[in-house]
């Protein structure tokens, strides 16, 4: 995601580094992904909503390498593409002669 057309970090809550601290401190510093990045390390650089929005518990936090960060939010942004362009089409309508 582009920060430059974004208003994600107004949203961010005032404690947001401390959340930051205390998410890497959870974690160790090492890369929580569930499907690591080739170029991953195993150190984690940033922090990373679990689930998208605008939830900042830390339950909702983990800390991740920037290769695999940028692997999931890529995929996250390609299902979403995908789930608006379904929900533009029109459904197929039957040919009236067709029964089945």
């Amino acid at each position: 995601m582009s920060w430059t057309t974004s208003d994600r970090r107004k949203r961010l809550p005032n404690n947001w580094p401390h959340l930051i601290t205390q998410t890497r401190n959870r974690a160790k510093g090492q890369c929580q992904a569930t499907r690591h990045h080739p170029k991953c390390d195993g150190q984690g650089s940033e922090c990373d909503h679990i689930t998208p929005g605008d939830n900042h518990t830390l339950s909702n936090l983990q800390w991740l390498n920037h290769h695999c960060h940028k692997m999931k939010t890529q995929a996250e942004v390609a299902a979403n593409n995908t789930r608006r362009a379904t929900m533009r089409k029109r459904p197929e309508e039957k040919h009236p002669g067709q029964t089945k």
